[in-house]
């Protein structure tokens, strides 16, 4: 199979089927139960539970991070069980973007060079990078800081950059884990407006996260305890209890 892949037609971008998995022992650990599970295209969902619920496997297995124990996932119309480890990370490379709470910024390159930096995995001749990245820089509303260094911004912009990063090879997919986490809320309120805005211009968003006001505004919540993941209205309570 080639790693060369092509846009699969509008639809379901993410589709777990039964999906599982369990960390070997002894004894086995299981992290996440049978999943069944289906994101649109340009859909905005909130992965919400408490700590050690199983949420950050959900989010490894769906960036294809992790592999499954059993089940099938889809991912743009691509089986992945069908699929070498090379295979793996070209369509993750051209499908997938990801934004954690650590900005992950190399200190001493530009704004422009970290966001490049992704074209690099994918194997992107560096003028189409540069360019790619200085689009998403736009977008992101750092235009004016492409040659700035990481130190001489501030906590939100540092995560602007890493979400420029994150999408400047154009991914079907955005996958954040706790991307507000080291903000404080003026700049986590900025953060979640640039994610409802790429939702709106039709980015598919899927946010894990602990901060109740992101996931209130997400389209969808799904919730997840003890591996098991539910679908829920974005106004019922993220889950029992809390943190």
């Amino acid at each position: 199979m080639t790693q060369t892949f092509e846009q699969a037609p509008p639809g379901a971008v993410i589709e777990l089927d039964g999906i599982e998995r369990t960390y070997p022992g002894p004894p086995p650990v299981p992290a996440l139960a049978a999943t069944r599970l289906t994101i649109a295209a340009g859909d905005y969902v909130a992965v919400v539970g408490p700590s050690g619920s199983g949420k950050s496997t959900l989010l490894n297995v769906i960036g294809l991070l992790d592999v499954p124990t059993a089940g099938r996932y889809v991912l743009d119309g691509y089986d992945t069980g069908a699929l070498n480890p090379s295979e793996r990370a070209a369509l993750r490379g051209t499908r997938i973007g990801f934004v954690f709470q650590s900005f992950h910024l190399m200190a001493h390159r530009t704004v422009l060079e970290n966001v490049a930096l992704a074209g690099t995995y994918v194997r992107l001749p560096r003028r189409r990078r540069l360019a790619q990245a200085a689009e998403a820089i736009e977008r992101v509303g750092l235009g004016h800081r492409s040659q700035f260094l990481p130190s001489q911004l501030s906590g939100g912009e540092r995560q602007r950059v890493a979400i420029a990063r994150a999408i400047a090879g154009r991914p079907k997919v955005l996958l954040c884990d706790e991307p507000t986490g080291n903000l404080d809320t003026h700049r986590a309120g900025e953060i979640v407006a640039l994610f409802e805005q790429m939702h709106t211009d039709g980015m598919t968003v899927v946010v894990v996260t602990h901060d109740e006001s992101l996931a209130g505004r997400a389209a969808r919540q799904l919730h997840v305890r003890d591996g098991v993941v539910t679908d829920a209205a974005a106004s019922r309570p993220a889950w029992a209890g809390g943190v």
